[in-house]
C-alpha cells in the first residue's frame, strides 16, 4: 500500500507506521511518502511525537495506483484564555503548552526518538510503544542515529561558516581555496574544536582551527596558501 501523509505544518516525514496486523512498520521519507505491506481488514497506526496518534482500517479501494492520503493532525494543548499585557519573553514555555526547559529537536533527533523511546505516546490512552523492538529487529534505530550524527556535524560545519568565513579560512588560515571544503569536513571530526563551539569559546575555537589547519596541510602534503599580491621572489 503506497501513501502519503498530510500535515498542515508540512512537517510530515519521520513519520512512524505499523501495521498492528502483520507487526511490518516503516517512517514516512521526505514529503510524507510511505509504502508498507497490507491487506484488507489490517489496522495501520500512524504516529509521531508532534503529532496525534490515528489508526485506520484497510479496505479494498485503498488499494490501487493512486496515493492513500492520511491526515494527520499537530498535538495541541489547549488554554482557556490568554490576555496579553506585553508581549516580551513570550514563548511556548510561558504560556504552557510545553514544559519548562524542554528540549527542542532537530528533524533528526525526532525520527531518532519517534523510533527508541518506550514512552512514546502509541494510542491516545496509553503509554507504551512496540517501535523500539521493531526498528531495533530492522536496523532503523541503527540507521537512524547515522543520520543525526551527520546532521550534527552539517551544523557544526555551518557555524564554522558563519562564524569563520571563507576569505578567513584561505586567507589567515592558509588553506588553498580548493581545499576549504575538505578543511571544514576535517575540522568537525576533532572533539575538542566541538567542545569549544559548544562551550562558546571563539578563542579556543580560533587556536584550534590554526591549529588544524597546519596539521591538515601535513596531511593533504599541501603548501599553505600564500598571501596574495606576493611576487616569486618575495615568496
Amino acid at each position: 500500500m503506497k501513501g502519503k501523509i498530510i500535515v498542515e505544518t508540512n512537517d510530515n516525514d519521520g513519520v512512524t507506521i505499523i501495521n498492528l496486523a502483520n507487526k511490518n512498520s516503516t517512517i514516512s521519507e521526505n514529503g510524507g511518502y510511505f509504502k508498507i505491506k497490507a491487506k484488507v481488514n489490517d489496522t495501520i497506526m500512524f504516529s509521531a511525537i508532534h503529532l496525534e496518534a490515528r489508526k485506520i482500517v484497510i479496505t479494498k479501494k485503498d488499494f490501487g495506483p493512486n496515493l492513500l492520503f492520511i491526515k494527520l493532525k499537530i498535538h495541541t494543548k489547549h488554554i482557556k484564555e490568554i490576555m496579553i499585557t506585553n508581549g516580551d519573553g513570550i514563548n511556548a514555555e510561558s504560556l504552557g503548552l510545553v514544559k519548562k526547559g524542554q528540549k527542542q529537536y532537530t528533524p533528526a533527533e525526532r525520527r531518532l526518538k519517534t523510533a527508541s523511546a518506550l514512552d512514546g505516546q502509541w494510542g491516545l490512552n496509553t503509554a507504551f510503544s512496540i517501535d523500539p523492538l521493531f526498528n531495533w529487529l530492522s536496523g532503523r534505530t541503527k540507521q537512524l542515529k547515522k543520520e543525526l550524527e551527520v546532521e550534527r556535524k552539517e551544523f557544526l560545519q555551518e557555524k564554522i561558516i558563519n562564524n569563520f568565513e571563507r576569505d578567513y579560512i584561505i586567507q589567515i588560515l592558509k588553506i588553498p581555496d580548493d581545499y576549504v571544503d575538505g578543511y571544514i569536513f576535517y575540522v568537525v571530526e576533532d572533539q575538542t574544536l566541538v567542545d569549544a563551539i559548544k562551550a562558546r569559546n571563539k578563542t579556543m575555537v580560533s587556536f584550534r582551527l590554526s591549529f588544524l589547519a597546519t596539521e591538515y596541510l601535513k596531511l593533504k602534503q599541501i603548501k599553505p596558501k600564500e598571501p596574495e599580491g606576493k611576487t616569486e621572489n618575495q615568496k
